[in-house]
């Protein structure tokens, strides 16, 4: 039994393989881009107490840590009371609610990539 054409098959696998990784790469990377984007806009809606300078706004960044690899941070010392709030302060959640609601966003890129 002789197979046609199988090594034109396993060279466009191959080619997949790579095409695959890069669309995954984009895809992460622009997700991560627009979660900085929703984190730096509940910030702006949420830091409405008076005291607001925008420092935890300009150091909201994102950050390529490696291939297929993005994060979303927030560079400012107090960030995480901002977050989660203290004895004497509630938690406005800026980053936690981005993150929810970009992980929907993100999952149906990644199935509509596979599909």
């Amino acid at each position: 039994m002789e197979l046609e054409g199988l090594d034109a098959l396993l060279a466009k696998l191959e080619q997949m393989e790579d095409g695959v990784e890069e669309d995954v790469n984009t895809i992460v990377k622009n997700n991560t881009i627009e979660m900085t984007g929703e984190t730096q806009e509940n910030e702006r809606a949420r830091f409405i107490k008076g005291y607001w300078t925008g420092h935890t706004l300009r150091n909201t960044k994102t950050q390529k840590l490696g291939a297929l690899h993005y994060r979303t941070f927030v560079d400012s010392e107090y960030a995480g009371y901002l977050e989660f709030g203290t004895r004497y302060m509630d938690p406005t959640w800026f980053l936690r609610d981005a993150f929810y609601k970009q992980r929907k966003k993100f999952q149906e890129d990644l199935d509509r990539l596979v599909k």
